[in-house]
C-alpha cells in the first residue's frame, strides 16, 4: 500500500526540511514513495532477537 506523502513547509522545524518541503511542494525535487506495508514486513526481521527465535526464548 503506497501513500502519497504531502510535504508541508510550515511543520518543519529545521531549515534544510523546510526547503525540501518547499522544492517538494513546488514540484523541484520528487516527493519519495513510502509503501508502509513492505517497510513494516522488512522491520520484522529486526525486531525479533535470535534467542527470541529459539526454544531458549520461549
Amino acid at each position: 500500500m503506497s501513500e502519497e506523502l504531502k510535504p508541508d513547509p510550515k511543520q518543519t522545524d529545521v531549515q534544510e526540511a523546510e526547503l525540501a518541503a518547499q522544492n517538494m511542494a513546488e514540484g523541484k525535487e520528487k516527493v519519495p514513495e513510502v509503501d508502509f506495508d513492505v517497510d513494516y514486513e522488512a522491520s520484522k526481521e529486526y525486531s525479533v532477537s535470535d534467542v527470541d527465535k529459539s526454544e531458549a526464548g520461549s
